[in-house]
């Protein structure tokens, strides 16, 4: 009887030591917070852009419409460009039909407190700037931008200890049209090696 009231009490107490060395490691890795809380629900930028692409490839309009959210204040105005693009550009890819298959082709990640940028990795991001690559059925490429961001903006990152982030697709548009709601585009400065370029 007491050495399983002793196995009990050394396994509670094994579950409470691990529990709390988890969330000790979770509070203080980024990394290994986001492979915790954003991939295994498929919350994050790369997860949206394959439901969307899945349901423009089963003729899906409500779920793609589900996916591309407008934020509040547009909601109002129905008649708003991004409404617009919305409606027209999910409509033209249904009627165009595009294969399952896509290519990822770059990410930029947008810090989008204080100074909004383009930043290194994912782990102080709140947006995500994805090129794609979509085939339509005859195999030809269509390159489209998503513009992925977390629902609350902006998103404090580090500044706030790097709460959880709820993904969302906030624009799609063809890779020669701008961007509607993050307008901000990444223009590098180019700097020349001592003796080029002047």
């Amino acid at each position: 009887m007491w050495k399983k009231i002793v196995f009990v009490l050394c396994f509670l107490a094994g579950v409470v030591i691990g529990a709390s060395g988890l969330i000790w490691l979770v509070q203080g890795d980024t990394a290994l917070r986001y492979a915790l809380l954003e991939l295994p629900p498929r919350n994050h930028p790369q997860a949206k852009v394959e439901a969307f692409v899945q349901a423009i490839n089963n003729h899906d309009p409500l779920s793609a419409l589900k996916l591309w959210e407008i934020e509040a204040p547009a909601v109002a105005d129905s008649f708003s460009p991004l409404h617009k693009r919305r409606e027209e550009f999910i409509s033209q890819l249904i009627e165009q039909g595009i294969q399952e298959e896509y290519l990822l082709l770059d990410i930029e990640w947008w810090t989008t407190c204080c100074e909004p940028r383009v930043i290194n990795s994912y782990r102080n991001a709140g947006g995500a700037r994805m090129r794609v690559q979509l085939l339509d059925q005859m195999g030809n490429p269509l390159s489209v931008f998503f513009d992925v961001f977390t629902r609350e903006q902006p998103y404090w990152g580090d500044a706030a200890g790097n709460p959880r982030r709820d993904w969302v697709i906030r624009d799609v548009y063809p890779s020669n049209q701008n961007p509607l709601f993050w307008r901000l585009i990444y223009e590098p400065v180019i700097r020349y090696l001592p003796g080029e370029g002047e």
